[in-house]
Formats: C-alpha cells, sequence, structure tokens
C-alpha cells in the first residue's frame, strides 16, 4: 500500500453565519498539520456543497434578522435552544446532496464547526450504521443549546468547563467532551504583554466591519484625542466596510485614530494593544482570551452573543456598557486612571481562565479519533 493510500481525510464542514464557525474551522486545521501535514483537510461550507444557490439568501437572511429584527430571531434562537434537535428537520433540505458529497469524499472523520451541518453528519451516520463516520462537533458560541446535540456524535469540543458541567446536567455523558476554548488560530498566543506608556485601544467590527455604536462615537473620540492624544493610541480597523473606510480617511478623515481597512496580521496587531472594543462573537472573544486582551462589548441583543456577554461578565474578563453615552463615560474614566486596577483585575481573569481549557490538545482528541 502506498503512501497516497494510507493519507487519511479529514472533512471540516462550516457555515458563513459570522466569520467565527469557519475561522474555528482553520484554527483545528492548522492545529491538526502542525502535528502531520501528511493529513487532507478540506474545509467546505456545507450549505455551498448541497444547496449552493441558497448560501447567499440564507446568509443576507440571518444578517438582517440580527440587525433589524433581533426579538424574532431570538425567539426561535431559544426554542432550539432547549428542544431536542432530533426534532429539528430544517437539515432535510442540504440531504440528499450533502450525502452524496461526503460519499465522495469518504473522509475518515467529520468535523462540524455549525449546529446545522452537525444535523447532516448525524442524519448520514443514522442511515448507514454499517459505515459510520467518526464525527466531532465544535461548539463557536459559549452556549449549551440543545441544537449542537446529536446521537451519533462522538465527541464535543466546548468553550468551558462550566458549558460541559451543563451538558452533563441535561443529561449527556461527560466522557465525550473537551474543554478546549473557542478555537482560534495559534498566532494569537500571547502570554505576557508589553505595556506601553500609553493606553492602546482597538476599535474592530468584525470583517465586516459592523460596529456596535455611532460613527458619530468615533469623531467624538477623535475630537477627545485632541487633548489626549499623548496618553491614549486608538487604531480603527473597518474590515471590508469600504463605505466607512472612505468616510474616515477622505470624506470626513479623522485626524488623531488609526484609520485601517481589511487587514491580514490581526493577530499581530491584537497582541500590540491593551483594549479591545468589539463585538461579542464566540471567535472573537477567544482571540482576545488568546492574546490576554481585554474586551469593551455593548449588551448584545441577539441570543448567542447574549449568553457570550454573560460569560464576559461572569469570568470578568471585559467590561459591557449599553449605549455610546456610557461607553463615553469609559473612555474619559480610562484617561482618568479610574479603570486600572479594573484592567489590571481582567488581565489576571483572563490568565487565569487560560489554565483552564486546552487549545493545545486540539490535536490529540482528533487522533483519538481518527486512530
Amino acid at each position: 500500500m502506498n503512501e497516497t493510500e494510507n493519507k487519511k481525510t479529514i472533512l471540516i464542514l462550516t457555515a458563513q453565519f459570522g466569520a467565527g464557525h469557519i475561522s474555528a474551522a482553520k484554527a483545528i486545521k492548522e492545529y491538526i498539520q502542525e502535528e502531520d501535514d501528511n493529513i487532507n483537510i478540506l474545509i467546505e461550507n456545507f450549505i455551498s456543497a448541497s444547496v449552493p444557490r441558497i448560501n447567499k439568501p440564507m446568509v443576507k437572511m440571518y444578517e438582517s434578522n440580527t440587525k433589524y429584527v433581533p426579538g424574532l430571531y431570538n425567539y426561535y434562537y431559544y426554542i432550539k435552544k432547549s428542544f431536542d434537535a432530533k426534532y429539528d428537520i430544517s437539515y432535510k433540505i442540504y440531504m440528499p446532496k450533502l450525502a452524496e458529497y461526503i460519499k465522495s469524499i469518504d473522509p475518515d472523520l467529520i468535523i462540524s464547526t455549525f449546529p446545522c451541518a452537525a444535523a447532516c453528519v448525524n442524519d448520514f451516520n443514522s442511515k448507514h450504521p454499517h459505515k459510520k463516520i467518526p464525527s466531532i462537533t465544535v461548539i463557536t458560541d459559549v452556549v449549551d443549546s440543545l441544537e449542537w446535540i446529536f446521537k451519533t456524535t462522538d465527541m464535543y469540543f466546548v468553550p468551558s468547563y462550566e458549558i460541559k458541567n451543563r451538558y452533563v446536567q441535561k443529561g449527556l455523558d461527560p466522557s465525550i467532551f473537551r474543554v478546549t476554548g473557542v478555537p482560534v488560530s495559534k498566532n494569537f498566543i500571547c502570554d505576557k504583554k508589553m505595556r506601553s506608556d500609553k493606553v492602546r485601544l482597538l476599535l474592530i467590527g468584525g470583517g465586516r466591519g459592523l460596529f456596535d455604536f455611532d460613527e458619530s462615537f468615533m469623531h467624538w473620540l477623535d475630537d477627545y484625542l485632541n487633548e489626549y492624544n499623548d496618553v491614549l493610541d486608538v487604531t480603527i480597523v473597518t474590515g471590508s466596510n469600504k463605505k466607512l473606510y472612505d468616510t474616515l480617511t477622505i470624506k470626513k478623515p479623522l485626524q488623531n485614530i488609526d484609520v485601517r481597512g481589511f487587514v491580514t496580521n490581526m493577530p499581530d496587531l491584537l497582541k500590540n494593544y491593551d483594549l479591545m472594543l468589539t463585538k461579542s462573537g464566540g471567535a472573537t472573544l477567544f482571540e482576545a482570551i488568546s492574546s490576554n486582551t481585554p474586551v469593551i462589548v455593548k449588551n448584545p441583543k441577539v441570543g448567542q452573543e447574549i449568553e457570550n456577554a454573560k460569560f464576559i461578565r461572569d469570568k470578568g474578563i471585559g467590561i459591557l456598557y449599553d449605549n455610546d453615552e456610557d461607553l463615553k463615560d469609559l473612555i474619559k474614566d480610562l484617561l482618568n486612571n479610574k479603570l486600572d486596577s479594573r484592567v489590571e483585575f481582567m488581565d489576571e481573569n483572563i490568565t487565569y481562565f487560560k489554565k483552564s481549557i486546552h487549545p493545545d490538545k486540539i490535536s490529540d482528541y482528533v487522533f483519538e479519533l481518527l486512530k
């Protein structure tokens, strides 16, 4: 048998609903290949592999619902959170095309970073018990929702011990859980930060550059820096939001804030800042944890982000605010040294929490099933 025949294949199924599911998939691939680069790893959007024509409309609908009708989105989210996933049949629209795709790949292991993808894998394995493919589900927010849980799944990567405990309380076997945190690239790891004379604040609106504060706040902060430029260093990353980038650099240019568009060096950027003002997405949160960067987050309105915000509060690793006026007060307190002890406290809490998760064992856990 030659080397090609011996080569193992891992299929990672993900989705484009937010950047976190894809970034988790890429991080897992990175961990595995660092251990064994002879493994064939495919990352595939499960919708593109089954019904590609509905991918863009589905993503657009998700973005619209979470932005304009979060109450409606939350209604369905919390139903699914406590509802046994076997009663949710929405995954059926992706079968049997996805089943055909899985058969064509013939993977030795399937990893899912999105709940509906995990449902599809469960359906496939339930219908092919004679050739069941080992499977892992990666939970990409700090949630204990039952929409992630399926009978044929062999292993779960969960964000924290609390989430593992909650699932066990719901009757699941504790041996199937591995506490990895939400997987993020190793490039974000920063155990000790070098502090500067200035407070360094990074403003991020995700890959799409959608911020939780108004553009008027950015201009207020820019004006405020006229007096505090020597003690506060601010960078805004607008991501793929070219309209906002053009506004802040050409139409109404900011004078005291470094404005950047889409960046490819986010890990290096994050390591060089003391605080990150961002959204409460699972991947973003664990990128901050990995790089020892406390976060400032607006109290969110969307299901899984609400759960992530509770985690931020309970672990003491960030600051939550309600509106732009609250945020302005936070900035003033930061510059008047009223938050110094709180930032130090958050730094300590991040260091403590990192000891409880084991992203470094991701490849070991994968090889448990692969072998």
